[in-house]
């Protein structure tokens, strides 16, 4: 848009738009969000995004009017939509899509500790190997 500028004329659906839409602070936005989250999380929904469970990166559109950012109550329920559409499309994938069992990383064991004030075995092997000598008198 070099040197060209929105005007007010009616029929201009960017500005139509622009004139309907009402712009909340991003605090306004944590407030009315589920969960409340704080408006430095509303802003990082901005920036970053949230990964969804397909992987899909999705960010809460926003403009920005001088210093200040501003989103609006429909961009806010289109990114909680656009979150559950993306986990939707992870979570309903067929079966032999589904990674396999056996490409995930193997799981080490489960090795039992043995209680603190038990003797480590090698501990217990030189006692009695002492306890021997000395009844067999060396």
């Amino acid at each position: 848009m070099d040197g060209q500028y929105l005007t007010g004329k009616s029929g201009d659906t960017s500005t139509d738009a622009l004139a309907t839409e009402e712009y909340i602070t991003l605090s306004q936005a944590a407030r009315l969000a589920p969960g409340r989250p704080s408006s430095n999380c509303v802003w990082r929904w901005c920036r970053e995004g949230v990964k969804a469970a397909s992987g899909q990166r999705v960010r809460l559109k926003h403009m920005r009017f001088g210093s200040r950012i501003y989103t609006t109550r429909q961009w806010l329920h289109d990114f909680g939509l656009a979150l559950a559409e993306a986990d939707a499309v992870h979570f309903d994938r067929p079966e032999r899509e589904a990674p396999a069992a056996e490409a995930r990383s193997p799981r080490r064991p489960f090795r039992r500790r043995p209680p603190r004030n038990a003797m480590h075995e090698s501990q217990r092997r030189h006692l009695e190997a002492e306890q021997e000598l000395e009844e067999a008198g060396l």
